[in-house]
């Protein structure tokens, strides 16, 4: 063979550590340190890494399990979840249970076209799917639970907040042309800020998703004295369908 990266479907490496996870194209996954010592690790896909953790999923039943490990194949959040997503602000997980399938529907193919689609777009959006039912919940690096898994969607705002969303919401994914990526729109129902800690409980009442935003602040500013300016890291557009 000409090339022998043709058998890899995916190799990461980490060259502080010395160590690198990869994984054959024909699905077996490895890890191998700087004394040439290799593992085989049980893993049905190693998807990606950031910071020192892979994320991955096992197909059980015939379904996706996800879970995240260090890049030696030690687990830290094992294969439980329906959906872990990427690493965010090199903390915290969002973690999904339910449906993690993005359906073709006719009323949701509506609502996109009805309040989502955006005709200035000189390169055309597309509408993807609907997610399936299911509820998300926020954890850490370390496994703890920060937000417990009742939640049909939650907005990160910033290192200490979040903005999480009650009621049967529809989540839709369409393409945005001119930004060339996938975009999550949330529609409906009501929303509180939580602020994330485990010395204080600081949360708004449920109202409007800016609304909560904006009294946030102020909720806390009563438990502190401080001023306190939320911001988004994540940038969905949300929508009252």
């Amino acid at each position: 063979m000409e090339n022998p990266l043709e058998l890899y479907e995916t190799i990461f490496l980490s060259k502080r550590l010395k160590i690198s996870i990869f994984q054959y194209k024909d699905g077996k996954v490895y890890t191998a340190d700087e004394y040439n010592n290799i593992e085989e690790l049980k893993v049905s896909k190693i998807v990606d890494y950031s910071n020192g953790m892979v994320r991955f999923y096992n197909m059980i039943e015939g379904e996706k399990k996800w879970g995240v490990m260090l890049i030696n194949g030690f687990q830290i959040i094992p294969p439980v979840y329906d959906y872990i997503s990427p690493l965010i602000d090199q903390k915290y997980f969002k973690i999904f249970i339910g449906d993690y399938h993005w359906k073709y529907d006719d009323e949701s193919n509506e609502l996109f076209y009805e309040f989502l689609w955006d005709n200035k777009s000189w390169n055309g959006d597309e509408y993807k799917g609907r997610l399936g039912q299911g509820k998300w919940g926020l954890i850490n690096t370390e496994n703890q639970i920060l937000i417990p898994v009742e939640y049909q969607w939650i907005d990160i705002l910033d290192q200490r907040t979040v903005c999480c969303n009650i009621g049967d919401t529809p989540i839709i994914k369409w393409y945005h042309g001119d930004n060339k990526k996938d975009v999550l729109s949330i529609g409906g129902g009501l929303w509180k800020v939580i602020y994330l800690s485990r010395f204080q409980n600081i949360e708004t009442e449920l109202g409007m998703y800016y609304e909560v935003i904006e009294k946030f602040p102020e909720e806390y500013k009563k438990h502190n004295n401080l001023d306190y300016h939320p911001f988004s890291y994540e940038f969905q557009k949300i929508h009252q369908f």
